[in-house]
C-alpha cells in the first residue's frame, strides 16, 4: 500500500452536466482519483474510435479494458476542513431556433437572442490523501512519475476534474496521517452522517451508462491512520488486486 497527498485550490467532480446546472461531488471521486493516478503513471486510459477493441457504436473515446486493477481509499487529513462546495453563475448565450425560441432575432440588432443564467459548482480548499493498494510495478511507476523520471509519454498536466483546476502539489507519503476516511454508507453505518452523504462514481462506462458504478459515501467522524474496510473501493469494481 502507498499513499499520496494532494492539495489544490479548486476541483470539480461532476456526477452530471446539464446545460444550466453542473454540480460537483463534495470530494474527489474514486474514478477521478483513478484517472489521476493513471495519468501520473503514464497509462493511456482512452480507447479511441478506430482502435482495436472499440465497438464503433458511438463516436467517442471509450475506456480501455486492460488497465491496472487496484483499491483506493480517500480521506481528509485530521485538522483540515472538508472541501467546500462553491457556486458561480454565468450567462449562457445561444442562438435558439424555431418560432418560440427567445425573442425575435430582429429585436436583438445582430446580438444573440437568448441569454440564460447557468450555475456551476466547484470545490475549494481541497486537501486529501489517497491510499492505494496495487501491484509493486504500478507503485514504482507512480513514484517515477511524481519525480519526473518516468521514461514514458503522459498526457498534459495533472488536474482535478477541470483542466483549469491545477494542483498545488502531489507527493508520496512515508506514513499515512490520521484522516477522516470516506466510507460507503450502509445500514450498519448508522444515520448520524447522512447530512454529509455524497454519491461518488467508482467507474464510468462511456459506452453503456448502465454499467457505470457509483456508491454513497460519508466521511467518518473519527480520524484514523489506516482506512477502514468500508473506505476501500475496488477499481474496476468487478476486479481485485
Amino acid at each position: 500500500m502507498f499513499a499520496i497527498e494532494l492539495q489544490a485550490p479548486f476541483a470539480a467532480c461532476r456526477p452530471m452536466a446539464a446545460g444550466w446546472y453542473r454540480p460537483t461531488a463534495t470530494i474527489i471521486t474514486p474514478s477521478a482519483a483513478y484517472g489521476l493516478l493513471l495519468n501520473i503513471a503514464a497509462f493511456e486510459m482512452r480507447l479511441r474510435e478506430g482502435e482495436e477493441g472499440h465497438s464503433g457504436r458511438i463516436p467517442a473515446s471509450l475506456t480501455r479494458l486492460d488497465l491496472p486493477a487496484m483499491r483506493l481509499a480517500i480521506g481528509v487529513p485530521a485538522g483540515s476542513p472538508l472541501p467546500r462546495v462553491q457556486t458561480v453563475f454565468q450567462q449562457l448565450h445561444n442562438y435558439p431556433v424555431g418560432k418560440d425560441a427567445g425573442v425575435p432575432v430582429e429585436w436583438t440588432k445582430g446580438a444573440k437572442n437568448n441569454i440564460t443564467p447557468v450555475r456551476r459548482e466547484f470545490l475549494s480548499d481541497v486537501h486529501l490523501v489517497v491510499c492505494v493498494e496495487a501491484d509493486a510495478e504500478f507503485e514504482k511507476r507512480v513514484l517515477l512519475g511524481l519525480e519526473g523520471k518516468l521514461n514514458a509519454d503522459r498526457y498534459g498536466l495533472p488536474f482535478v476534474g477541470d483542466n483549469a483546476f491545477l494542483i498545488d502539489y502531489l507527493r508520496l507519503l512515508g506514513d499515512t496521517p490520521p484522516c477522516r476516511w470516506y466510507q460507503q454508507v450502509r445500514k450498519e453505518t448508522g444515520q448520524d452522517r447522512l447530512q454529509l452523504t455524497t454519491r461518488l462514481t467508482a467507474w464510468v462506462d462511456r459506452e453503456d451508462m448502465t454499467k457505470t458504478r457509483s456508491y454513497l459515501f460519508a466521511p467518518k467522524e473519527e480520524a484514523l491512520s489506516e482506512p477502514p474496510e468500508d473506505a476501500w473501493t475496488p477499481i474496476p469494481p468487478n476486479q481485485q488486486t
